[in-house]
């Protein structure tokens, strides 16, 4: 007979299958951080009985089961979605290659001259040598206009600008089209004489 968080693993073998199950949870949530045990505690609903089990066995093992410490999470876990559903994620190319994340767009342009501050509408795309392919997301975003500066402060992540995507692919696809021309062309103007 082997014991294993409150339940014996003696009887039938239903029984002794989920005795196992509940102490392979505890000993993998033994090793998992508080805040990775009290994220788990957020959508109960997602894990099996005997992993619920596991799991508030080791939320009061370890005294972080009580309410206030549950809803002070929520409440944190709240908000950090919420700045992760605001954050563009980091901009950046690789210049070498032109491949990585650059915004595109400036829709819905306000400008304010007294306080040489800006708003718009932009999208963020992944970019390969240098042309917007895949756009990962629309933010509404707030800037202080000063030279060579493009810091800014997203304000808001919105619904997917379709009209704003569109128009760039457009724009890349006439300057990806005029480059190949350019270079079909060169070598008929070069080679002329």
């Amino acid at each position: 007979m082997v014991a294993a968080h409150g339940c014996l693993c003696d009887g039938p073998e239903d029984a002794k299958i989920r005795c196992v199950e509940i102490q392979n949870f505890s000993e993998e949530y033994q090793r998992k951080t508080d805040e990775e045990l009290l994220r788990l505690t957020l959508d109960p609903g997602q894990l099996t009985p005997e992993a619920n089990i596991a799991l508030n066995d080791e939320l009061a093992r370890r005294r972080i089961n009580n309410t206030e410490r549950l809803n002070a999470f929520r409440e944190e876990e709240k908000q950090r979605k919420e700045e992760e559903k605001r954050d563009p994620g980091r901009l950046f190319i690789a210049h070498a290659y032109g491949i990585g994340r650059k915004r595109f767009g400036k829709a819905e342009r306000v400008y304010n001259a007294q306080t040489r501050i800006e708003r718009f509408k932009t999208t963020v795309f992944v970019v390969l040598f240098w042309l917007p392919l895949i756009p990962t997301g629309t933010f509404l975003v707030e800037r202080k206009r000063k030279f060579l500066s493009d810091e800014m402060t997203v304000l808001e992540r919105l619904p997917l600008d379709w009209e704003q995507v569109l128009k760039v692919w457009v724009v890349a696809s006439v300057v990806l089209l005029a480059v190949i021309w350019v270079f079909k062309l060169l070598p008929r103007i070069l080679y002329r004489g």
